[in-house]
C-alpha cells in the first residue's frame, strides 16, 4: 500500500500515482480550492475525488473520438483544472497548458500557441464559445480546427468505472512565456514529470505533516511542475487560490498560510515584494508563519534585499527566514535545477565587489565595503543533475567564479522544443568544449551565473546584458535600484538602445520604463522630484546616467504570464510608441 506522504514506487507515472494514493487513501485531503481567495469558502477534493473526475474527463475525450494528440487545457484556475489535466493525460493525449483566452494580449498569444501545437481538442470556458468562430477566422490558411469543449459540472460527474490509462509521450508542451509571435513548446516526457517531483522531494526531504499553499497559475512551469503534480507525488494536501486573487490582495496568501498551518509554499521574488509593500500593519497582528519550513523562491533573480525586508517585515509573525529556499530553474528543465538542500542555512555571500562582477569575476569583498553588492545563492544541483557555467562564446567551462551561460544536463531536461529540430540541437545538444563525452549533450539556459563552492548564482541573461565603456550591466540590478528609490514607482524595466535605435551615433544607452502607482495630476505633481530620484540612484548605484526615463501608468511594463519582466518586449513598444501614457494635466510637461 503506498502510504500517505511517502514516495511512490520507481516506474509510476504521474496518473498511476494519482490512482495509487485513490486506492489507497481515498478519503485523504489532496486539494483545497479557496474560490474567492479567501479562507471562508474552501472547497476539498479527496484523492478519490480527484481520480473520479479525471476518469470522466478521459471517459468525454473517448466518447467524442479524441485519443491521443494534443489537447490545449485553457481552464481557470482551480480543481477542474486539475482534474482535466489528469483526464487528459490518462486518455493518452499530451496536454498544453494554457491561460484561459481573454484579453487582447492573451488572445494573441493563445492563437499563436493553437496554430503551433494544432490540437484535437481544447477544453476552456463556456463564455469563450460565442468567440470560436471569430477566433478561428484568424487561422493561417491549412490549419486544422480543433474540436472545443466547454465543461460543466456534468461532465466532472462520473461513476467508479475503471479507466485505465493510456499514457503516451509527450505527456505534455509547455510552452515558453516569452514572445507572443515566436511561441516555442518544451516538450516533456512522463520521466521528466516523474524526475522533476523526484529531485525536489530529495532536497526537501519527506514530511507526514507537510501542507502546501499555492497561488501560481496552474499552467506555469512552477505553478503545475512546482505544486500541483509534486504535491500528488509526494502525497500530501495542497491549498490553491487564484492568482488574481493573490494580486489583489497579497494578505490573502498569508492568511491562507496562517488558518492551515502550511508548512511549505513557494513564489516568485515580485511576491515578497508585493506582501512588504501592500500589507498594512494593522493586519500583521492575524498572521502566524511560524508554521512554514520550506518557503521556495524563484522563476526570477532572487533578491537579497527582497528577502530582508520580508524578513524585517513578518519576523514578528513568526517567520523563519532559515525556511527559505532560493531556487533556480526553468521550463526547459521541466522546472527544477538548483536549489538550497532541506535544513540548511541560506547561503548569502555577504559582499561581491561590483566593478569585478561587471567584468564578469566575483570577488568577495568586505561586509561594509560600499562598493560591493549582495548575491544570493540558488544552491547546488539536483541530484543527478551537471550544472557548468560556460564561456558561450568558446564553449569552454570556465573557473569558479567568473560570470558565463549556465548549461544543464541531466533526466529533468526536456526532449527539446514542439516541431523545431534546429533549435532542438542548439539548445539541447550543446557540448563543453574539448569534452569527451557520449550521451545527451547539455541544455543551454541563456542564463548568466557563476559557480563558487559548488553553489550557483545566477545573475541575469544573455541577451539582456548591458554593456557600457566595456562594463556588463544587469538589468534586474538598475530596476531594483528605481524601484527602491521612490516609493511611488511599482515595477520598471531596464535596458539598452543602440545610438543607430536612438537616432543617434552614440555608444549603448539605459532607457527606464517604469509604472507609476497614483493618478495622472499626482505624476504631474511630483514628476521633476521622481526624475530626480531615478537619475541619482541610478548613478550612484551602478555608474551610468540614464539617457531617457519613461514613465506610464499600471500595465506600461510588458510582463510574462508567471510575472517576469518582458524587457525585449517593453523595449519594442517604446520604440514603437505604443506603451501605455498618462493623460497629463495641460501645462504639466510631457511624459517622457
Amino acid at each position: 500500500m503506498l502510504e500517505p506522504s511517502a514516495s511512490p514506487p520507481d516506474g509510476l507515472s504521474l496518473p498511476e500515482i494519482l490512482t495509487a494514493r485513490a486506492r489507497a487513501h481515498p478519503d485523504a485531503l489532496a486539494f483545497r480550492f479557496l474560490p474567492d481567495g479567501t479562507t471562508d469558502h474552501p472547497v476539498d477534493w479527496t484523492y478519490l475525488d480527484v481520480e473520479l473526475r479525471s476518469r470522466a474527463v478521459a471517459r468525454e475525450l473517448s466518447r467524442r473520438g479524441i485519443e491521443g494528440g494534443r489537447v490545449v487545457l485553457a481552464l481557470d484556475p482551480g480543481l477542474d483544472y486539475v482534474a482535466a489535466l489528469f483526464g487528459i493525460l490518462r486518455a493518452g493525449c499530451t496536454a498544453v497548458p494554457s491561460f484561459p483566452p481573454f484579453g487582447r494580449r492573451a488572445m494573441a498569444r493563445f492563437l499563436s500557441i493553437m496554430v503551433d501545437c494544432e490540437p484535437r481538442a481544447v477544453l476552456t470556458d463556456g463564455r469563450f464559445a460565442p468567440q470560436v468562430e471569430a477566433f478561428e477566422a484568424q487561422y493561417p490558411q491549412g490549419t486544422p480546427k480543433a474540436r472545443w469543449i466547454f465543461p460543466d459540472e456534468a461532465l466532472f460527474q462520473g461513476d467508479d468505472t475503471e479507466v485505465p490509462p493510456k499514457l503516451a509521450d509527450p505527456a505534455l508542451l509547455q510552452y515558453s512565456s516569452g514572445s507572443t509571435g515566436d511561441p516555442k513548446g518544451i516538450v516533456l516526457t512522463h520521466e521528466n514529470l516523474v524526475s522533476n517531483c523526484r529531485v525536489l522531494e530529495a532536497h526537501t526531504g519527506m514530511e507526514p505533516d507537510r501542507v502546501g499553499c499555492s497561488w501560481l497559475p496552474p499552467y506555469h512551469d512552477m505553478g503545475l511542475m512546482g505544486t500541483i503534480m509534486l504535491a500528488v507525488h509526494g502525497g500530501w494536501p495542497l491549498v490553491m487560490m487564484s492568482p488574481v486573487h493573490f494580486v489583489q490582495d497579497p494578505y490573502r496568501w498569508l492568511a491562507a498560510l496562517t488558518e492551515y498551518r502550511v508548512t511549505i509554499t513557494v513564489g516568485p521574488n515580485f511576491a515578497f515584494d508585493l506582501c512588504t509593500s501592500s500589507i498594512p500593519d494593522e493586519a500583521l497582528d492575524s498572521l502566524d508563519l511560524s508554521s512554514l519550513r520550506q518557503v521556495f523562491c524563484g522563476s526570477e533573480p532572487v533578491s537579497a534585499a527582497t528577502l530582508e525586508r520580508f524578513r524585517e517585515r513578518f519576523a514578528g509573525c513568526g517567520y523563519d527566514a532559515a525556511s527559505l529556499i532560493p531556487c533556480y530553474g526553468l521550463a526547459e528543465a521541466t522546472l527544477f535545477v538548483t536549489g538550497k538542500p532541506a535544513k540548511s542555512g541560506v547561503r548569502r555571500l555577504e559582499r561581491l565587489d561590483k566593478a569585478a562582477l561587471g567584468t564578469g569575476t566575483a570577488v568577495r569583498v568586505d561586509a561594509g565595503d560600499a562598493s560591493g553588492v549582495d548575491v544570493v545563492s540558488c544552491g547546488v544541483s539536483a541530484v543527478g543533475h551537471e550544472v557548468l557555467v560556460v564561456d558561450p562564446r568558446t564553449a569552454r567551462v570556465l573557473p569558479d567564479g567568473r560570470v558565463g551561460e549556465v548549461w544543464v544536463s541531466g533526466p529533468n531536461v526536456a526532449a527539446g522544443y514542439w516541431r523545431r529540430p534546429e533549435l532542438s540541437t542548439a539548445a539541447f545538444g550543446a557540448r563543453p568544449a574539448g569534452a569527451d563525452r557520449a550521451g545527451p549533450g547539455f541544455l543551454r539556459t541563456g542564463d548568466l551565473g557563476f559557480v563558487l563552492d559548488g553553489e550557483l548564482f545566477v545573475t541575469g541573461r544573455l541577451k539582456d546584458v548591458i554593456v557600457i565603456s566595456g562594463r556588463n550591466l544587469y538589468p534586474q540590478d538598475i530596476e531594483a535600484s528605481v524601484e527602491r528609490c521612490h516609493g511611488a514607482l511599482r515595477r520598471c524595466a531596464v535596458f539598452s538602445v543602440s545610438g543607430a535605435e536612438a537616432g543617434e551615433a552614440e555608444e549603448e544607452q539605459v532607457v527606464v520604463v517604469a509604472e507609476y502607482r497614483g493618478t495622472a495630476g499626482q505624476f504631474a505633481a511630483e514628476e521633476e522630484s521622481l526624475r530626480a530620484a531615478v537619475t541619482a540612484a541610478v548613478t550612484a548605484d551602478h555608474g551610468v546616467r540614464p539617457a531617457e526615463l519613461y514613465v506610464g501608468p499600471p500595465g506600461t511594463v510588458l510582463m510574462t504570464t508567471s510575472g517576469k519582466v518582458r524587457r525585449k518586449a517593453t523595449k519594442a513598444a517604446f520604440l514603437e510608441g505604443t506603451l501605455k501614457r498618462f493623460t497629463v494635466p495641460a501645462g504639466s510637461g510631457a511624459v517622457r
